[in-house]
């Protein structure tokens, strides 16, 4: 077996710092603009993980399955951020 490159602690870390941020701008600019913008946030893990390269990315799931769920949560959110008043 091939030695599997991790992803670096550095962009686990700031990809935290990222959500925890858009969580917390709610309270400033309203719930669904924070609801919108994690969905925005979904999407663009969905696409970073299609372009990927496999050595880079965490080999515990499928790729097509890491797609496909980030792809219904944006969806999802996307559906509640523009359907549900949230404030």
């Amino acid at each position: 077996m091939g030695e599997r490159t991790r992803t670096p602690l550095g962009l686990a870390v700031l990809v935290t710092v990222a959500v925890v941020a858009i969580s917390l701008s709610g309270l400033i600019f309203g719930v669904d603009v924070a609801v919108l913008a994690l969905a925005a946030f979904a999407a663009a893990g969905a696409v970073a993980r299609i372009v990927m390269p496999v050595e880079r990315a965490f080999q515990v799931r499928r790729r097509a399955i890491d797609v496909g769920v980030l792809v219904v949560l944006a969806a999802a959110l996307l559906f509640l951020g523009l359907t549900t008043p949230l404030g």
